[in-house]
């Protein structure tokens, strides 16, 4: 692939091709993981570091997320099939990733204008939905957030709202998601 492909500058925002990752099919419904739509260059690539494309979905409740093969699943959008359902999510990010943004948010005040002007308001001191899970009882998992003002994670109560945020990687011209 053409390394100059697929990398972008601070504070770019970048209109993604839309691709899908199957994650479960179920009879009549399939689940899958995507990314498309805008995001917001909030690092670049370097030659030991990748770039973070990221994506505010803004704040979500509790009741909007479920477990898909073990994993925090949010019906996102949605393809009616003659004889089956498709529904579509943007991947939940880890804590780790989540904390690695903010950081560089904190540290921009001129990306946090940037993300702003672009509709997508995030408070880098806030609470974020995260791909890690707990469980609650022997099968049933929940879905967890960071509170990313002590840097925890805690398991949802039921009634949460948080922020939603996804993001892709590019390394030399390759996108990671």
């Amino acid at each position: 692939m053409d390394t100059k492909a697929n990398n972008w500058t601070l504070g770019e925002i970048v209109t993604l091709k839309r691709e899908e990752k199957e994650l479960k099919k179920n009879g009549m419904k399939s689940y899958s993981h995507f990314i498309g739509s805008r995001y917001i260059c909030i690092r670049e690539a370097t030659d030991d570091q990748r770039g973070i494309l990221m994506k505010v979905l803004g704040k979500v409740d509790c009741d909007r997320i479920k477990t898909v093969n073990g994993e925090p699943f949010s019906k996102d959008n949605r393809a009616e099939l003659f004889m089956s359902d498709q529904y579509f999510s943007y991947p939940f990010p880890t804590a780790n990733n989540v904390m690695e943004a903010l950081n560089i948010l904190r540290d921009n005040h001129d990306l946090l204008h940037l993300l702003e002007k672009a509709s997508m308001h995030v408070n880098p001191n806030s609470t974020f939905w995260v791909w890690e899970t707990t469980r609650n009882m022997l099968f049933q998992k929940k879905p967890m957030f960071l509170n990313s003002r002590d840097g925890q994670l805690y398991p949802s109560n039921g009634d949460d709202n948080h922020y939603r945020l996804t993001f892709v990687y590019f390394y030399k011209g390759e996108l990671i998601w």
